[in-house]
């Protein structure tokens, strides 16, 4: 589901206006996010250390209406929900894409086996430009090999681009036992400001938190 904002209305107008100036309104953020929670999910689970980290991601981002508008032209657009799109290893050190549908309060077990069974019916490692371009989407990556600093991520000369992109690192344990990881958030800034990169890290801090639940 999704309803067309009123632009009159819409608090936002005039920000969206200010950074629609702009060639490239886009700017990336990148900190230290402590997953031990999640590495012990998984090591507990089997479930892997990947999918837990797409479903504590998509469960705090979809908790935030900034994370979920969508600008289609002159448009804006608020979603009830947005679709992980990921990638996930192909074959000889090549990648692919998958997309499954987030269905809220699904447990972190089933989401990882839904995952699962869509890589496994995929038919090519990279999907159409129709069918990428099908999904209210958020594209996640992992760079499992390094735990990076900084990261430019790629993204389209179009300022109306509305799709987040997230990436994080290998996790390293410090002295007092924790882990963490660099957790990368790209986002159009006509849509969405720094004290909702704040929120989305609050919200990961608790999904992960809750991993303890299930």
């Amino acid at each position: 589901m999704e309803r067309r904002i009123e632009r009159n209305s819409w608090k936002r107008n005039a920000h969206d206006a200010l950074f629609a100036r702009l060639e490239v309104p886009f700017y990336s953020v990148t900190w230290r996010l402590d997953v031990t929670d999640a590495v012990a999910y998984a090591k507990r689970t089997g479930v892997s250390f990947y999918a837990t980290m797409m479903w504590a991601t998509m469960k705090a981002l979809n908790g935030i209406e900034a994370f979920r508008y969508e600008l289609r032209g002159d448009d804006v657009y608020l979603l009830d929900h947005r679709n992980p799109s990921y990638t996930y290893p192909w074959d000889d050190e090549l990648f692919g894409i998958c997309g499954v549908e987030w269905i809220d309060g699904e447990s972190p077990a089933g989401f990882a086996a839904r995952c699962r069974t869509a890589e496994a019916q995929n038919a090519s490692p990279i999907p159409t430009a129709e069918a990428d371009e099908a999904g209210h989407d958020v594209y996640l990556s992992s760079m499992p090999w390094l735990d990076y600093t900084h990261i430019a991520q790629e993204f389209p000369l179009d300022s109306t681009d509305s799709t987040p992109r997230i990436l994080w690192g290998r996790f390293t344990t410090d002295g007092d036992g924790r882990q963490t990881l660099s957790y990368t958030v790209q986002v159009n800034h006509r849509l969405i400001d720094g004290i909702h990169l704040a929120r989305l890290n609050e919200g990961l801090c608790g999904a992960i938190h809750a991993l303890e639940e299930f």
